[in-house]
Parts: C-alpha cells; sequence; structure tokens
C-alpha cells in the first residue's frame, strides 16, 4: 500500500462559509488529513508518497475550459484575506455558500488533484492499494461549477488519466455520506465507467437535486449509474447490505481499477450526518472490500472530525488486510 500526501495542503485553509445568511466558521481544516497521515504511517510505516507533477491541461479530461478559466481568474481579484461566495445562484460557475473561492483555492484544488492522479499513476505501476490523501474534496464538482467545498473532481481525474493509458474499464464506488453529484454528471453517458453511490437521501441532504434512484445514466451510459439514498438513522447491518449489492454490480462489471471517494461522515458520532454506523463497521466495509481483486484507489472526501477520522481510517484499513 502507498499513501499519497502533500504537506502543502495546510495552506488551504478557508475561513468562513454562509449558513443561510449567518457567516460561520468554515469546517474544513488541515488536521484532519494531518491526523488520517499520521495514524496510517504510525501503523504501516513507510509508505508515504509526495505528489507528482502533471500539466494543467489534464484538468480538461473532467472539466470545461470555462470553469477552469474561471477559477483561476477569481481568485486573483481577491485580496489575501478576501473570499468570495455566489450571489446568484445559476448564474455563476459556484453552487452554494459552502464552497468559498480564496486567493489560492485554484493552487489548492490543483494540489489536491494532483495527490488522486499520483494516485492513478501508482495502480499503473502495479500497487494494489492507493490511498490518496486529497484536500479539498472533489466529488461534488461538475463539468462545469464547484460546491459541496469540491473545486476538481479528484476521482473523475483519476479515472480519465488511468483511461488515456488504454482501453480501460473503471468503477466509482462512492462512500461518503453525501451523493457523489459531480461524478455522476462526469460519467452520466460513459458505459466505460460504472458510477455506484451510497448516501443519505437527497430529498433531504445535499445536494438535493441529484442522488436518486432512477438516475441511471443516459444514452451509452444507461444502466451504468446506480444510486443507494438511505433513511436517516440507519445502522452498520442495514448499510453493510447495501454494500454488498453495490459489490455485486462491481463484480459483475469487471472493472480494471475500483476508485473508492471516501468521506468518514457515516459514522454515529458525526453531527452533521444523520447514519449510525461504528467504529466496528467500517472494518467490515474494507473486509467486504478487499475481496474485489481489483487494484484499488481510496480519494479521501469529507469528514471533518479528526476523531472520528483516526478510528474510521483505523478500522476500513484494518479490514482491508493491509
Amino acid at each position: 500500500m502507498k499513501v499519497v500526501y502533500d504537506p502543502r495542503h495546510v495552506f488551504y485553509s478557508p475561513k468562513n462559509e454562509l449558513n443561510g445568511y449567518e457567516m460561520i466558521e468554515n469546517i474544513d481544516k488541515p488536521g484532519r488529513i494531518e491526523t488520517i497521515k499520521e495514524i496510517l504511517q504510525l501503523k504501516y510505516g513507510d509508505i508515504i508518497v509526495g505528489s507528482k507533477d502533471y500539466p494543467r491541461s489534464y484538468l480538461y479530461f473532467v472539466h470545461s475550459s470555462d470553469y477552469v478559466n474561471w477559477l483561476k481568474e477569481k481568485q486573483y481579484t481577491l485580496e489575501d484575506n478576501q473570499e468570495y461566495f455566489p450571489k446568484v445562484f445559476g448564474y455563476d460557475m459556484c453552487m452554494d455558500t459552502k464552497t468559498p473561492v480564496g486567493k489560492n483555492t485554484f493552487e489548492m484544488a490543483w494540489i489536491s488533484a494532483k495527490c488522486s492522479l499520483t494516485g492513478a499513476s501508482l495502480l499503473l505501476e502495479g500497487e494494489e492499494l492507493v490511498y490518496s490523501c486529497s484536500r479539498p474534496l472533489g466529488h461534488h464538482a461538475g463539468i462545469t461549477y464547484c460546491g459541496g467545498r469540491s473545486y476538481f473532481n479528484n476521482a473523475a481525474l483519476a479515472a480519465k488519466y488511468l483511461q488515456k493509458n488504454g482501453d480501460i474499464y473503471i468503477a466509482i464506488l462512492d462512500l461518503d455520506f453525501y451523493a457523489g453529484n459531480g461524478t455522476q454528471e462526469i460519467f452520466y453517458e460513459d458505459n466505460t465507467v460504472l458510477t455506484i453511490s451510497i448516501h443519505g437521501n437527497p430529498s433531504n441532504h445535499y445536494p438535493y437535486i441529484s442522488g436518486f434512484e432512477w438516475e441511471i445514466g443516459e444514452n451509452e451510459g444507461r444502466g451504468y449509474n446506480i444510486n443507494f439514498p438511505l433513511k436517516d438513522g440507519i445502522n452498520g447491518r442495514t448499510y453493510l447490505r447495501v454494500l454488498e449489492k453495490a459489490l455485486l454490480e462491481v463484480e459483475d462489471f469487471d472493472p480494471d481499477f475500483l476508485i473508492i471517494p471516501f468521506g468518514s461522515n457515516t459514522h454515529e458520532r458525526d453531527l452533521a450526518t444523520t447514519f449510525n454506523l461504528k467504529d466496528n463497521d467500517y472494518k467490515e466495509i474494507g473486509d467486504m472490500i478487499s475481496y474485489l481483486n481489483i487494484p484499488k484507489l481510496i480519494v479521501q472526501e469529507g469528514g471533518f472530525n479528526s476523531q472520528i477520522n483516526e478510528k474510521v481510517v483505523d478500522n476500513f484499513f484494518e479490514g482491508l488486510n493491509i
């Protein structure tokens, strides 16, 4: 196993987010990744590798030139401590008030993406399991917009990078509490990438407009997008049964690689979400995934409580039989 980590993520430190009309402290702090990196390094030893550099043109594998240029140019209009929030939704290229654009947002999001690209390159070199310490997260970023604290879609970029190296099929299994709406949009008409997301019901959870069961893909991608929206308050037993169904879909697709956008925010002690998974449930999740004989890239997504992250990641990787 290898863990891709870039220490420059600590310079991504958003200050605020808008909760309705109230400005509150932004919850995405560097400590959440530092905790994960330290626990894995302590437990498994010399497994940390740095991110590699890539041409910025790789961003266009996934995102429109208009969006990439908008994000890059927006930061140049800001002062050092200034943060930009959209004033009119549907007009701007930022879809909510939890995703501020600051002076260095473009560069920090690009560093996060390079971690996942590095993870993909390690799979091509023969690694069977790679974990990308990507921060900021990415699975809510769509082709033409940022949102949900996501700017560039790390998992989608990794998938496209893998595919540029040949006739490659990929499954993306999103295990964050919130639906991977950006990833779904990117591959919605693609039959070479199977996208599956297990998440809180979007009828009352972010992103609200995407992640429903009836969204199954279109055109060539019809049948290659699967959503499992779950009720509030579910326990680990229910989650594991749904995960079993998802893994059967992955097996049936028979991909060359498996990418797992992963969040610890399904834990019972995460006060912002409504699932009730316990520490040992993550060991079971890892164990079930380990039976898939497919090279795997795990990309960090949500989970903003460092204490929860420590327990979840420790159990998850133990279950993966590292």
